[in-house]
């Protein structure tokens, strides 16, 4: 099976994470209708992932690391926390 890209894992999470685009994206296909019905758990799950793919502490359903991650990307980290708090938790789209 083919590895997953970091990056398209990490930017589907960022931008329909609350519809469970990332887990479908992964092979996660339950996880993903039950996140996409509950609004990425009302988006406290959804931030949990994205967490856990920036921190590279995420796998595939086949338990294999994404591919491509770099580990100078914290600043983008950083970055893309702030940014995701203000689109989900503010409101500001």
């Amino acid at each position: 099976m083919e590895r997953k890209s970091f990056l398209v894992t990490e930017l589907l999470c960022l931008f329909l994470g609350l519809l469970g685009a990332h887990r479908f994206y992964t092979g996660y296909i339950g996880l993903g209708i039950l996140q996409l019905l509950t609004l990425g758990g009302c988006g406290i799950w959804s931030l949990i992932d994205f967490v856990m793919i920036s921190l590279d502490k995420y796998k595939d359903a086949n338990g294999q690391e994404l591919m491509e991650y770099n580990q100078w990307l914290r600043a983008y980290f950083i970055v893309s926390c702030c940014n995701y708090i203000m689109h989900y938790f503010l409101g500001l789209f």
